[in-house]
């Protein structure tokens, strides 16, 4: 006896409408179901076609269960070895392999200050000095991080260098005189540079103000929210808090430049309402509001943990909603447009970042880290500044690391979409990069699903905007 085998595929039913849903992994393909179809393939692993006609009697005629199932089949949901399958069922083919989404550039983050002037509860950094010595970049190790930049960035043609601490703006001469010897090693070498930087906002003076204007800086500037939060988190060391500080100068900048000015919020558990903290950052005069969770040990008081994931879930699903009419007037959805271009373009993910590839961090002491999060950890030391990064090291990492070969991530119906997230994120949360923290897992796969749905809400109003939007040939 042949039995039924469905393929790698999640099951499941949308919010609005309670539409049954089929997401096949390989080729990442999705579709509305009926009631039959959904029947058949929550009974028929295991099953021969005539147990699943015998399961399915009393609610459905024979001829109609035995054609639906052929049907299944056709498309690939479905397999025993006998039944039909035609040529046009989906394959793997025209899947976007890993690696499309990669961009084009070389993104640095340089650690010119491994020293902070304010003390944050969620502190990666261990207060800015990453767990060691605190200490500023040194002008002779800068050069040459900059010039190990630019000439590894000549085969993307164009690098990101973000100024990044400890409180980076602590070492502004240093960056005074980095940015023009970087503009100029980028000309004679062919590589166009841009630059950011990521700051507590707490420093910035109007020479620094208009430095940073100047030299078309993307600022992002890390703001928890109104005064309240961020003067409950975020403080000087004098136990005062930063707020009133910080939105003065974060006024300055938008005041000239809102487009280029990023708020970064990170979510405690102390005020998980995202949209609040949003709307505080955007009244200081930008529409560039971040907002994450913090990444800290579970048992953290402030940590967002597996119990809180049901109000998590209801504010994704609320927003999805906000982002469904904003996709449907010609608005942008930060949050949604990426993750339906994504399914719409069947792109894979092997990695949850292009850390220790395309994006990587060197330390305040030259040392080459595998992304900033991580420059406290010696086993994601990959090189320096002046010996050059250990390719071997890296060609290590992006097979250890990939989403295959990652335990909880494997068996997991989403690992091509989000790649296995975030590897500090996992060590963090987890005591190992292999294992992802499960209250992230979570909202990914829930995203997924509404952005699923999402594109047929989206279909059913209007047949071609999708392929209009995202200037593609939308997979069916």
């Amino acid at each position: 006896m042949l039995c039924i085998q469905k393929c790698d595929m999640h099951l499941f039913q949308t919010e609005e409408q309670n539409q049954p849903v089929v997401y096949q992994v390989e080729t990442g393909l999705f579709f509305e179901l009926d009631t039959l179809f959904e029947a058949i393939l929550e009974c028929c692993e295991g099953l021969s076609v005539s147990q699943v006609v015998q399961v399915l009697a009393d609610q459905y005629e024979a001829e109609e269960i035995v054609a639906a199932i052929e049907e299944l089949a056709q498309v690939g949901l479905i397999s025993d070895g006998a039944l039909p399958v035609v040529a046009s069922v989906p394959t793997t083919e025209g899947v976007a392999a890993c690696g499309v989404s990669q961009t084009d550039r070389l993104q640095v983050s340089l650690h010119v200050s491994h020293t902070c002037n304010i003390q944050c509860a969620y502190c990666f950094a261990h207060g800015g000095d990453y767990g060691g010595k605190a200490m500023l970049m040194q002008p002779k190790v800068a050069e040459q991080a900059i010039r190990w930049i630019v000439t590894e960035a000549q085969a993307f043609g164009r690098c990101q260098i973000d100024f990044f601490g400890g409180e980076p703006l602590l070492n502004f001469p240093l960056m005074q005189k980095l940015v023009p010897f970087a503009k100029s090693l980028g000309a004679r070498l062919g590589v166009q540079v841009g630059f950011g930087i990521v700051t507590n906002g707490t420093l910035l003076t109007d020479e620094m103000k208009q430095f940073l204007v100047d030299e078309k800086f993307q600022i992002k500037v890390s703001l928890d929210g109104g005064r309240q939060t961020q003067d409950r988190i975020r403080k000087f060391h004098n136990g005062s808090g930063t707020y009133d500080v910080v939105a003065k100068n974060v006024k300055k900048l938008t005041d000239e430049v809102p487009e280029r000015v990023y708020l970064q919020a990170i979510m405690t558990s102390y005020d998980m309402d995202e949209d609040q903290i949003a709307d505080a950052l955007r009244s200081l005069g930008t529409d560039n509001a971040l907002v994450g969770s913090a990444v800290v040990s579970p048992d953290a008081p402030y940590a967002i943990r597996e119990e809180h994931i049901p109000v998590l879930k209801q504010q994704i699903h609320k927003r999805s909603r906000r982002a469904l009419k904003a996709i449907l007037n010609g608005e942008e959805s930060e949050e949604f447009d990426p993750r339906i271009q994504k399914l719409l373009t069947r792109q894979k993910s092997c990695h949850g970042c292009l850390g220790g590839k395309q994006y990587l961090a060197i330390a305040a002491d030259g040392s080459i880290y595998f992304c900033s999060s991580l420059a406290d950890a010696p086993e994601f030391k990959m090189g320096d500044v002046f010996a050059g990064i250990d390719r071997e090291k890296q060609q290590y990492f992006d097979a250890q690391f990939n989403v295959n070969n990652r335990p909880e991530c494997k068996t997991c119906w989403a690992r091509n979409l989000c790649g296995g997230g975030c590897l500090w994120e996992a060590r963090t949360t987890t005591g190992d990069p292999m294992y992802p923290n499960p209250v992230s897992c979570e909202q990914t796969r829930y995203r997924y699903e509404l952005a699923m749905e999402m594109c047929m809400e989206i279909a059913e109003v209007d047949g071609s905007l999708l392929q209009r939007r995202y200037d593609l040939e939308v997979a069916s």
